[in-house]
């Protein structure tokens, strides 16, 4: 009896060697591309990062790239054999199970994408085009720089990335803060940037942007506090309540002059 549990328990404490290792891979970088419209993210070479397709050869422990065959036996994992979980690139780790070394697959997945210091002057078909180049765009995406390009208004097309936790608008042409509102759709953004956008010169700016979303940690690379989140808070829902009855008046002025 004693030998068959010792036996299960060495059999269940043992690593899985045929599961993939799992990281980050680096941003996909089309920054400074003169981008005048989404569309043209399909046919631009990104300046870093896998694009969608096109994997790169693994390197060994020594930092000599391995050759084709190898990456075979280490697997075979492909970009466009990802599946959902993102763009993938092989690379082969050596670990040791009983002092015999044995190859790994790193599947490096798209998260971050950058495309600022263009000239889009809307994000209409990002979702799409980032899908031509980054497997389950939807999914993996976490971080998009938008920052330093034409935008006038945060469009409906980035409340699609609900996994997004960083956006940088910074240096855009967005002069309303209700657009700002519409950011409450997207649960875990934690990180955003819009200084050097007309909004940026309002008064309320920063404790508009701040109350209505509150789940924000910080904007415009400053950490909010949990003072300037309470005080906040507090802030906006008296200004919800005075927009509202604002609106009341106005209507009712509306049927009096009827």
């Amino acid at each position: 009896m004693s030998m068959q549990v010792a036996h299960r328990s060495s059999t269940s404490h043992a690593p899985r060697m045929d599961s993939p290792l799992i990281a980050n891979g680096p941003p996909l970088d089309y920054s400074f591309k003169e981008l005048r419209c989404c569309s043209e993210i399909e046919t631009e070479e990104p300046r870093s990062g896998l694009k969608r397709g096109t994997p790169e050869l693994p390197k060994d422990s020594s930092g000599e790239q391995c050759e084709e065959g190898d990456v075979a036996a280490a697997g075979g994992a492909t970009a466009s054999g990802s599946g959902a979980t993102g763009t993938t690139m092989p690379t082969r780790s050596i670990v040791a199970q009983g002092g015999k070394p044995i190859r790994k697959v790193l599947r490096q997945v798209t998260t971050a994408v950058k495309l600022n210091n263009n000239m889009l002057a809307t994000v209409s078909g990002l979702q799409q085009s980032l899908e031509f180049v980054m497997n389950s765009v939807v999914m993996n995406l976490q971080w998009i720089d938008l920052s330093f390009n034409q935008l006038v208004t945060v469009e409906p097309e980035l409340l699609r990335f609900l996994n997004l936790k960083a956006l940088y608008l910074h240096g855009n042409c967005i002069k309303s803060l209700s657009s700002v509102d519409r950011l409450k759709k997207l649960p875990k953004l934690i990180s955003l940037t819009m200084n050097g956008n007309p909004v940026d010169s309002t008064r309320i700016y920063r404790v508009y942007v701040i109350g209505s979303l509150p789940n924000l940690r910080s904007l415009d690379h400053s950490t909010i506090t949990q003072d300037e989140i309470s005080s906040a808070a507090a802030w906006y829902a008296g200004h919800q309540e005075r927009a509202k009855k604002r609106a009341e008046e106005r209507q009712f002025a509306g049927l009096d002059d009827d």
